[in-house]
C-alpha cells in the first residue's frame, strides 16, 4: 500500500508533536513540549531558526531544527538537530531532513555545523555519509534521587535555592564563568543576560527549589542547575559548577546531594545527568553518588572546507 510522503516548513504550533517524536527516541532525558518550547522560543532573531516536518499521511515523524548559535563566540557556527519516530526510520525520511537542514545553514553562511547523537551504529553510518566528524563524546547516567543523603552543610557555607534568590545577574555571571571550564563544545560566552533569564530563570530548565546556590562567607562559589519534571517523576542536571577560587572544598558534590533531595521530595524517582568523558572529577562525583551509565552520547562537527 502506498504512503503519502511529505516534507513541510514547521511552526512552534507543531512542538507537541516535534516534542513527542524526540521522546519517543530519547529515554534517557526530559523531553516536553515546554521544555522545546522555551528553548525554540527563545532563540534570538539572528539565528536564523528553521524548522521542518516530515509527514506520512498526514502524521508528523519526523522534525528538523536548525539555527545560527547567537550564544557563541562564532557566529559561523550552527547546530542541527534531527529526529525520526521508530517505526520510519531507515526509509530516508531522516536522509532528506538532514539535507534541507543543511542546505538552510549553508545558505546563511555557516561553516561550521555541529550535532548529536546516542553512540549507536545508524546515527554513526548517517554522521560519516553526510561529512560528521566525532569531536567530544559524553556520558548520560542515572540514579534513584530517593537513595542519596543530603551532606552536612560546612559552617561558613549557606546554600539558596533559586526560589530564594530575587537577582538573577550573579548566577548567570557565575554559570557563564564556569561553563568556560566544562569540557565538550557548548558555547554560550555571548548570551546575554536577558536571553539567559529568558532560559533559565523561573523556567522548566531550572527548578526553583531544586536548583541551589552555594555560598562561601557570604559570596557566590557554586552553583548547581536542575530540571524536575513532576508529571513523569523525572530530573535531570544541567550544570554544577564551582567558581575556581572554591574548588577543591566539596561544594559540587554537596549542592548535588540537596538538589538530588530536594527532587527526591518533588516526587522524582530518577535523575540523569551527562558529562562529557573528559570531566574526570565530575564523573567521580556522580559515581559516587550512585550515578549508572546509560548510554554514551557522541558529538558531531562538520567544517566546511578551509574553515
Amino acid at each position: 500500500m502506498a504512503h503519502l510522503e511529505a516534507l513541510r516548513p514547521g511552526t512552534l504550533d507543531d512542538i507537541p508533536a516535534a516534542a513527542a517524536i524526540r521522546a519517543s527516541v530519547v529515554s534517557d532525558a526530559i523531553i516536553t513540549r515546554e521544555g522545546m518550547s522555551t528553548w525554540l522560543s527563545g532563540l534570538p532573531q539572528e539565528s536564523n531558526l528553521f524548522l521542518l516536518a516530515a509527514e506520512v499521511d498526514g502524521r508528523m515523524v519526523g522534525w528538523c531544527n536548525a539555527w545560527r548559535n547567537m550564544f557563541g563566540s562564532d557566529p559561523g557556527v550552527g547546530t542541527l538537530d534531527v529526529v525520526v519516530v521508530p517505526d520510519h526510520q531507515r526509509l530516508g525520511l531522516g536522509t532528506r531532513l538532514i539535507t534541507r537542514g543543511l542546505d538552510h545553514l549553508v545558505g546563511i553562511g555557516i561553516h561550521t555545523v555541529r550535532g548529536s547523537s546516542v553512540d549507536r551504529p545508524g546515527p554513526r553510518a548517517v554522521a560519516a555519509r553526510f561529512g560528521f566528524a566525532e569531536v567530544h563524546a559524553s556520558s548520560t547516567s542515572a540514579v534513584d534521587p530517593r537513595t542519596v543523603e543530603p551532606m552536612p552543610v560546612p559552617e561558613g557555607v549557606t546554600l539558596r535555592s533559586f526560589g530564594e534568590i530575587d537577582d538573577p545577574r550573579p548566577l548567570y555571571d557565575l554559570d557563564l564563568e564556569v561553563s568556560r571550564d566544562v569540557p565538550g563544545d557548548d558555547d554560550f560566552t555571548s548570551m546575554t543576560l536577558e536571553q539567559w533569564t529568558g532560559h533559565f530563570w523561573r523556567t522548566v530548565f531550572a527548578d526553583d527549589d531544586a536548583s541551589l546556590a552555594a555560598y562561601v562567607d557570604g559570596q557566590l562559589a557554586a552553583l548547581t542547575m536542575l530540571r524536575v519534571d513532576r508529571p513523569s517523576h523525572r530530573a535531570q542536571n544541567n550544570l554544577t559548577g564551582t567558581r575556581r577560587a572554591y574548588r577543591g572544598r566539596g561544594l559540587a558534590r554537596l549542592l548535588k546531594t540537596h538538589s538530588l533531595h530536594r527532587a527526591a521530595q518533588a516526587g522524582a524517582t530518577i535523575a540523569f545527568t551527562d558529562n562529557d568523558e573528559t570531566n574526570a572529577a565530575m564523573l567521580g562525583i556522580n559515581h559516587a553518588l550512585g550515578y549508572q551509565h546509560s548510554s554514551r552520547r557522541v558529538e558531531w562537527e562538520r567544517r566546511a572546507p578551509g574553515a
